[in-house]
């Protein structure tokens, strides 16, 4: 006999399902314009480029065709937020729009779905590098369906990796330097990315917006790692008729809850 608690899982593992074949198939779409795409600036300060609409298009329709009931939040269509009550998607169609443009490989799909205001399902596609990674509450983080974790030993030393944003610089500064080598690659998906499989031991982003972190959020989380808002600036539960076009959300990501705890206590805002 059935119970509640597996239908849930069911339902999980639908959702989860629907989204990782609905990443792939939008980055499988994407290959095609790849390098090939203009890139041009948004009045927001983001890069844009036709491509970026189409998928986002193109994911949006595909979920409101499955679920009807459910809210959507992406970044080129649906930056407004409006709570009905229900589930809701938030859409990255492409993160790293100009090395998309540029040709350069790092860049990727984003889709999250949040239940009762927190991220239950996150999906990361990387097209060019195949690389799917994906997450359900409870169930752990994986990589083309092979678990990763976080928690490497986190000690911070000449040969150890953080990653950031491009211009972290103007917005902060570390406390007593840090023998770290610091990594930029253009695609904060990418950067959070390396965080939850290991590479990276903390990741600093000073100007993400909600569709930026949603899917990767989670995953951080179930892959032993720790992730937070730098602020007071929680992003979930989502507010209530909300444009988040032009909301950021400055967000350290590190190996360990203790890790965060250190680096936060370390990180001077300029």
């Amino acid at each position: 006999m059935k119970t509640n608690s597996d239908n849930i899982h069911h339902s999980q593992e639908a959702y989860l399902t629907f989204a990782k074949q609905l990443a792939h198939s939008a980055g499988q779409r994407l290959l095609s314009s790849f390098g090939k795409s203009v890139a041009t600036t948004k009045e927001d300060g983001t890069t844009v480029t036709s491509s970026d609409q189409e998928i986002d298009q193109f994911i949006c329709e595909e979920i409101q065709a499955r679920y009807p009931m459910d809210n959507i939040l992406s970044e080129e269509l649906l930056p407004e937020y409006t709570d009905n009550g229900n589930a809701v998607w938030i859409v990255d169609p492409i993160d790293g729009t100009t090395n998309f443009s540029q040709g350069l490989p790092l860049w990727g799909v984003s889709i999250a779905r949040l239940e009762n205001g927190y991220p239950t399902i996150g999906v990361l596609y990387f097209p060019v590098l195949d690389l799917l990674c994906h997450a359900a509450k409870g169930q752990g983080a994986f990589e083309n369906n092979k678990r990763i974790s976080a928690r490497r030993p986190a000690i911070v030393n000449r040969y150890s990796i953080f990653t950031c944003s491009s211009g972290t610089e103007r917005h902060y500064k570390i406390r007593g330097g840090i023998r770290a080598k610091r990594r930029t690659f253009g695609s904060t998906i990418y950067e959070l990315y390396l965080v939850a499989r290991g590479n990276a031991l903390f990741s600093i982003l000073p100007e993400p917006r909600i569709w930026d972190i949603a899917a990767a959020w989670l995953i951080i989380e179930e892959s032993g790692g720790a992730i937070d808002t730098m602020h007071n600036c929680p992003p979930f539960p989502l507010a209530t008729k909300m444009s988040y076009a032009s909301l950021r959300l400055p967000t350290l990501a590190t190996a360990s809850l203790e890790m965060w705890e250190d680096m936060y206590a370390a990180i001077r805002i300029k």
